[in-house]
């Protein structure tokens, strides 16, 4: 082996993203699952989550999570910094979006909320900060390590549970919506 360079010191670069998404109304189908997949050689969809992670800044999702939640997720969040984009998607009607909009703001620091279309469906999106203390364990997604997990199918007239809290608040909280409890906003 020959050595080629020395670098003195020490560089590190913290930057990561990380996102999560949870199907709620379906189970993804193959060619779905095939279609999330082919947007990064580490995302290993599931019938219902997928997760992506970039360690580095300028990496990011192919054509945007906008894209994913308009065509296959209901639920998402995104954290990049203690910065936190939290998405929630579902099918409306004209006067539920126009509802919606009344909750729109932009706030400091680029916090707010934003209700859009994306391929049929209301999106509403709230970016905030968040105390990553209120998740068990913050840093569980930035494991590497990946388990087999199998696929279980739901059964009918069961409700939908992640095994990411953060997922199941805002499922609860895409409940409220759909049914037009805004409180939440």
């Amino acid at each position: 082996m020959k050595i080629i360079s020395v670098k003195k010191g020490f560089t590190s670069d913290h930057s990561s993203t990380s996102y999560e998404f949870l199907a709620v109304d379906k189970v993804l189908s193959k060619k779905e699952r095939q279609a999330v997949a082919s947007l990064s050689s580490r995302a290993d969809p599931t019938g219902r989550e997928v997760s992506f992670i970039y360690h580095a800044d300028g990496y990011d999702i192919p054509g945007g999570w906008e894209t994913l939640m308009g065509k296959y997720y209901d639920v998402m969040y995104s954290e990049s910094y203690d910065w936190w984009t939290l998405a929630i998607a579902f099918d409306y009607s004209e006067e539920q979006v126009a509802e919606l909009k009344k909750y729109e703001f932009d706030g400091e620091d680029d916090c707010g909320i934003t209700v859009f279309d994306q391929g049929g469906r209301t999106i509403i999106v709230i970016n905030c900060r968040l105390d990553a203390s209120c998740i068990d364990d913050p840093y569980e997604d930035y494991d590497d390590y990946e388990e087999d997990e199998e696929e279980e199918e739901d059964e009918p007239g069961s409700s939908l549970v992640s095994d990411n809290k953060l997922l199941n608040l805002l499922v609860q909280l895409r409940e409220q919506l759909v049914q037009s409890d805004y409180r939440c906003l």
